[in-house]
């Protein structure tokens, strides 16, 4: 009886055993060790990576929003700094228009004094249709008690001047279009009339009033223009 046959072994001598019950050699326990390791650290490797993927995108977050807040506090610096210099230049600019009004007013009461010095009277004749300062006190100031045309400058509440109405005639001499014959003053004196106030001493007027009044006058196309 062929035993080698029977029981399946194999007839050379190189496959005498089968490969069942051959022994491991050391590379066979090596992998199989190897694979046990890769198995059982696998999982903490990925669990590692996922976390420092959370610490990196919460640092970048955190520098994106540092970032951002200097940037918003820069903004309102400048911000600020351009609304202190806007508001500079608006009272700078008005500053000099009052400036520049005074020394119109300035320069038209030394003139009118010098009139009067002179050899005409107070009420000498002004501007091309002879419109003299007596008829536009006149007109101006009918309906109040206090007629005499001061020259009185006062400043309100609020900060505005107010001009009795010497000073107003003045004011109007000094304006512009009044040296370019434009303003028609009985026209500017009925406007005023309307926009009179009281200081406790007569009526007065503030200057954007007399200003409106002059644009007014103007707006409405008289044909007696001084």
């Amino acid at each position: 009886m062929d035993f080698a046959a029977q029981y399946g072994y194999a007839s050379t001598p190189h496959q005498a055993f089968p490969a069942a019950f051959m022994p491991l050699t050391p590379s066979h326990s090596q992998s199989a060790g190897s694979d046990d390791f890769s198995n059982t650290s696998a999982p903490v490797t990925k669990s590692r990576r996922k976390a420092q993927n959370r610490a990196a995108q919460r640092a970048f977050r955190e520098r994106k929003e540092k970032h951002v807040k200097d940037l918003e506090s820069k903004l309102a610096s400048l911000e600020a700094a351009q609304k202190a210099a806007a508001n500079e230049n608006e009272r700078l600019r008005r500053d000099l228009q009052r400036m520049s009004t005074e020394n119109e007013i300035l320069r038209a009461t030394s003139a009118m004094n010098q009139g009067r010095n002179g050899s005409h009277s107070p009420d000498h004749l002004t501007g091309p249709l002879m419109y003299t300062p007596t008829e536009f006190y006149t007109n101006l100031l009918q309906g109040h008690n206090n007629k005499h045309p001061s020259h009185r400058i006062v400043t309100s509440d609020d900060g505005h001047r107010l001009l009795a109405a010497g000073a107003a005639w003045d004011f109007i001499l000094a304006h512009p279009l009044y040296r370019r014959g434009l303003v028609d003053v009985s026209q500017v004196a009925e406007h005023m009339k309307r926009m009179a106030r009281c200081d406790g001493q007569g009526p007065v007027f503030s200057e954007g009033d007399i200003n409106n009044a002059i644009e007014q006058s103007i707006a409405s196309g008289s044909d007696d223009l001084l």
